[in-house]
């Protein structure tokens, strides 16, 4: 095809130079989606939604990607329950870790510099586009939606869905969210260990430590970052959050050692506390060691005066400006150096401990750019979303469970000291609190979202709905990176169904992050067939005696499992009455969860029509997790206590007994089925010029999957199998041992400009499986955007003309064919000026050509002449030009290397097909 083109003379600068002399070099990027925060959690979003077939944006506030996991945590924080809750994406970092080290598996100790390395190929790898250095100034927002953020460059940051993945949740105040900080007293959410916590034993200091700057002497005042008091009782509210610090990676190995010098300012009356703290007895723990490879550690707060900068003003970072978060963080990386420094140096230190700490520097191979200090300050906590799910240490202890997961959290509720006091006549620390959780427990996708009536568009993966003691628990990275994956999941479905994030559908959230590796609870009975009593069912359970819900140990079915306390009295039972659809013979199984504490011998009476009754005993040590099959009985239909239950009872046991769930089977074990779109658009595709992009479905069974499954499906829509798209064959196979297949609507060439199409995709009904919820799904094919924009100007007669609506066409007469009037968004029936063209001498050379956005797959080229006779691609172009702008035109900016040609024209050239 002969390429549109248009010229420009060089000589024609001269007439617009006052007018773009200093013209603005900020860009308005526009994408689906814009997640604000480059920490690990903002890298997973935006693999996700990349994944997903959305257009994402990356800004980061930083130079460099992975927040604190390339910034010094490199000993991962995992918890005391097993890492087996860490799937999905943040397994996938995980695992691309050990291949790094040459190893299998995943290996969650690491460099920094590795764990920048594989963010950074995770992002390369999924084009995601990544703006670095840019801090949020300001959000616009309209009818109850963030319409745009601008940042720090002046570049404006336009999406659909916005993800603030930032540490501080800037984003989120900025949209006006509600949010909290500080500490929540313990009477808010009903806890027992948020608000003030004088009692810490934690990371205390020694006793006897005198808080006056003269020992001993109020008179000489208090010495510096120490309270006189808390500003309440025990488990009240206050504004305090746990101190930050830098996690230092350091090294003994001499070859790759730069030791640490006295830091500019030094005030040797900042460590008085550590002085004296050494006096009173401390000789170790000034910082951890924890190792990571190759000789380097991972290097955290580990005592009473350690790496945490116990100041007592913390908080003041939560609402501080940027300028001021810097002049923050630096007094935080001038308090350890300081540290550091005055352990291995200061006369004031016994020989003894200098020596034993002197042997740590930092790396010279890491964090080449800041003199081989953390880019990233360990920002703990700051603003908590308060949404209409709080997440309280309750979730944490699993006395209540989210219905709603989204992914497990698992560490230790873990809150570092907020303050130093003066408590009886002694310094003290205040707030450390450490308490073990009992296992994995689900997020609730409700603290990811606003409240009902707040900002539809915004989803929040850091800093989520979460009291202060239970975000101590959720706040670690490995978790950090499962949410972030969440979060864009739900972003593109509610782009994709065109809703609120908070009427996103949570069976096909659930079933896509299933599919894609996530663990969402404990369980392992979900979509089970036949029929279930769970323990927690508003109907068909009758308990006696005194019963305590838990979710500690794993395997249970539903959200929870009952425990009897050991009384091993006969005082509890737990009866489970189905409501069967007919009568016949129905295999019953029964669930629970295994542990060495549980009885070996509970009696379970299975009654049936008639005053039959039938006795087992089971073993609730073993077989854990699974459904457990106690025979086939025949029932009546219909619900009957006393002719149809199944009652677990604690008579003569030996152990915990355990109520959970009761499972009826009539037939054969078949799995429940799901379909839904992951990517519900697709394009056609431009001959010769660009690929159709599919929409992409999953298809996803329940157990069993021991066996190869044949799907079937049906087809309706307006689209024609075949013809508008790759011919589907109605069924699809998912092999033995596989859980979910992907299946692909791949439009195909037509040249038709008939507007949007749909597919309607059906499972079908078939013997060998149940369908599920998620029964049917509708998939838009869209045309190429020429075609969209030829249809939404020409008329259908027009449409079947090549003379008027086609590429070469020039209805208008005006010396612009309709492909240069698509480049240029102007109207190809109306007379008017072609794309505009400008060069810029200063204060750097350049040529702006403006452009439709929807023209992004044409292929240009600027060419130029010296005498208008022969063309040829512009020498004095260099490079690929940026692109800013977008609303509604887009400008193309290209770098010219000299304006020194006595005579030179430039023509813009456009083509559907990629030029000789």
């Amino acid at each position: 095809m002969k390429p549109n083109t248009r010229h420009l003379s060089l000589r024609s600068f001269m007439f617009f130079l006052a007018a773009v002399a200093s013209a603005d070099a900020s860009r308005v990027i526009e994408t689906d989606i814009c997640i604000y925060g480059g920490a690990a959690g903002g890298v997973t979003a935006a693999v996700q939604a990349a994944r997903m077939g959305k257009t994402v944006s990356l800004v980061e506030i930083g130079g460099h990607l992975g927040g604190l996991s390339s910034g010094g945590l490199g000993d991962t924080d995992i918890g005391n329950n097993g890492d087996a809750y860490i799937q999905g994406m943040s397994r996938e970092f995980y695992t691309r870790i050990a291949t790094k080290y040459g190893l299998s598996g995943a290996k969650f100790t690491f460099e920094p510099k590795v764990a920048e390395a594989v963010f950074n190929e995770m992002i390369a790898e999924a084009q995601v586009p990544v703006y670095l250095n840019r801090h949020l100034i300001s959000t616009a927002t309209a009818g109850g939606r963030i319409t745009q953020i601008t940042t720090s460059t002046g570049d404006v940051f336009k999406a659909k869905i916005f993800i603030d993945a930032s540490y501080e949740g800037d984003l989120l105040k900025q949209a006006g969210v509600s949010y909290a900080s500080g500490r929540e007293a313990n009477s808010q959410y009903g806890e027992t260990i948020n608000g003030i916590q004088t009692t810490t034993s934690g990371n205390q200091l020694p006793n006897g430590i005198s808080p006056w700057v003269t020992a001993g002497n109020p008179a000489s005042g208090l010495l510096p970052g120490v309270n006189a008091a808390p500003s309440g009782a025990d488990g009240a509210a206050d504004s305090l959050i746990q101190a930050y610090c830098y996690r230092m990676c350091l090294t003994n190995v001499a070859a790759n050692r730069e030791m640490i010098p006295q830091p500019e300012g030094y005030n040797e009356a900042d460590y008085e506390i550590l002085f004296r703290s050494i006096a009173a007895g401390q000789t170790d723990r000034f910082w951890k060691t924890r190792p990571v490879p190759n000789g380097k550690t991972d290097s955290n707060n580990d005592s009473g005066i350690s790496c945490d900068f116990i100041s007592g003003t913390t908080a003041s970072w939560i609402e501080a400006d940027y300028d001021t978060r810097i002049q923050l963080a630096k007094a935080h990386e001038k308090w350890q150096r300081g540290l550091v420094w005055t352990v291995q140096n200061s006369p004031r230190v016994p020989a003894a401990i200098r020596s034993a700490w002197s042997q740590w520097g930092l790396p010279k191979d890491e964090f080449l750019d800041n003199g081989h200090w953390p880019h990233q300050l360990y920002i703990r906590e700051a603003r908590r979303m308060v949404s209409d799910y709080v997440m309280t240490e309750k979730n944490c202890l699993g006395t209540v469970v989210a219905a709603d997961s989204i992914g497990m959290g698992a560490y230790t509720m873990d809150s570092h000291n907020c303050q130093r006091i003066v408590s009886n006549g002694m310094v003290k620390n205040e707030g450390d609190i450490q308490r073990a959780v009992p296992g994995p427990y689900p997020i609730s996708y409700r603290a990811i979202v606003p409240k009902t009536g707040e900002c539809k568009n915004l989803l929040v993966p850091w800093s989520l709905s979460s009291t202060h003691i239970a975000f101590g628990s959720i706040r670690m990275e490995p978790v950090f990176m499962i949410l972030g994956q969440s979060a864009a999941t739900a972003a593109c479905f509610a782009i994709d169904d065109e809703v609120a994030v908070q009427a996103v559908s949570y069976a096909k959230l659930k079933a896509q992050l299933l599919a894609d590796g996530q663990k969402l609870t404990n369980a392992g009975g979900d979509g089970a067939s036949g029929i279930v009593v769970d323990n927690a069912d508003a109907t068909g359970v009758t308990l006696t005696g005194t019963w305590t819900a838990a979710s500690a140990t794993t395997g249970f079915n539903g959200t929870d499992y009952l425990h009897d306390g050991n009384v091993r009295d006969g005082s509890c039972s737990a009866r489970f009455t189905p409501n069967l659809p007919a009568a016949g013979s129905y295999e019953v199984f029964l669930r629970w969860t295994a542990h060495t504490n549980r009885a070996t011998n509970v009696p379970v009476e299975i009654r049936l029509p008639g005053g039959v009754v039938q006795n087992r005993t089971v073993n609730q040590q073993a077989n854990g997790g699974v459904w457990y099959s106690l025979g086939s009985f025949t029932f009546a239909a219909g619900s009957s206590t006393t002719n149809g239950s199944v009652t677990v009872r604690d008579s003569g046991v030996n152990g915990y007994v355990i109520a959970d769930a009761v499972r009826f089977l009539q037939g054969a074990d078949v799995p429940v089925v799901d379909l839904w779109a992951s990517d519900a658009r697709a394009v056609e595709p431009s001959a010769g010029v660009s690929a159709a992009k599919p929409a992409k479905l999953w298809v996803r069974r329940s157990a069993p999957t021991t066996g190869a499954l044949t799907v079937r499906y049906t087809l309706g829509g307006s689209a024609t199998s075949g013809q508008d798209f790759t011919a589907l064959s109605g069924s699809v196979v998912l092999p033995a041992g596989v859980a979910s297949v992907a299946l692909q609507v791949t439009p195909l060439v037509d040249s038709l400009a008939e507007g949007t199409e749909d597919v309607v995709i059906s499972l079908a009904a078939d013997p060998a499986y149940n369908i599920g919820e998620l029964a049917s799904e509708t998939v838009t094919i869209l045309d190429t955007p020429f075609d969209e924009w030829r249809r939404a100007r020409f008329t259908p007669q027009q449409l079947l003309d090549p003379a008027v609506s086609g590429p070469e066409a020039d209805p208008d007469r005006d010396g612009t064919k309709n492909l240069l009037e698509f480049f240029g968004g102007s109207d190809p029936l109306t007379a008017g000026m072609p794309p505009r063209m400008r060069i810029y001498p200063k204060p750097v050379s350049a040529l702006e050509i403006e452009r439709n956005p929807m023209a992004k797959q044409l292929f240009v080229r600027i060419e130029e002449s010296g005498d208008l006779s022969g063309w040829g691609p512009a020498g004095l172009v260099v490079g690929t030009p940026e692109i800013s702008g977008g609303d509604p035109l887009e400008v193309l900016r290209y770098s010219l290397a000299e304006l020194a040609e006595p005579e030179a024209f430039f023509r813009l050239a456009v083509s559907l097909t990629p030029f000789p």
